[in-house]
């Protein structure tokens, strides 16, 4: 008897359908706010290669890129100030990458725990996104000094929260 029950429950747990779902990077938001300053800024040109499956969160990968060269704080000089070498140097530098490393949580609440790469350095982050049926919202922290962007001596000051809208279909 508990043979056919296990056999019922594979079988219905294997039929359920796939929730693949399609970021629209065009729509997609990438911001960050300094804290320490309430400076906010956004970046542009993000390109998404990752799937994701709302279904089964563990085989699904969170990965993608965006353009440093985009970093916007609507202020022109401050903007091309943060471009420049001293910071996040574009020009050795040209993006800003993701890659998740596991998945955990439900379709509404997850954490996307992975590597972000921002001039050439590697740290692991861990994003916690919510899904609100149209958008995946993620955020997390991470201090600028751990990427060689000194904003302050000071590195408590450094803190800056990253947050991400991947609208989907």
């Amino acid at each position: 008897m508990n043979k056919y029950i296990l056999i019922v429950l594979l079988l219905t747990t294997s039929l359920l359908p796939a929730q693949v779902v399609t970021i629209n990077e065009a729509e997609a938001e990438i911001a960050f706010n300094f804290l320490d300053d309430d400076v906010d800024g956004v970046f542009e040109g993000f390109s998404f290669t990752g799937q994701v499956d709302l279904n089964d969160l563990s085989n699904s990968v969170f990965s993608g890129s965006v353009e440093t060269k985009t970093i916007d704080t609507n202020n022109w000089l401050r903007s091309r100030h943060l471009r420049a070498k001293k910071y996040f140097n574009v020009k050795d530098f040209p993006q800003l990458t993701f890659n998740s490393t596991s998945i955990s949580g439900s379709k509404m609440v997850f954490r996307v725990y992975g590597t972000l790469k921002i001039k050439g350095i590697q740290k692991e982050v861990v994003w916690i996104f919510t899904n609100d049926g149209k958008n995946l919202r993620g955020t997390t922290t991470i201090n600028t000094l751990d990427f060689n962007i000194e904003i302050h001596e000071d590195r408590q000051r450094n803190k800056t929260v990253v947050t991400i809208v991947l609208p989907y279909q």
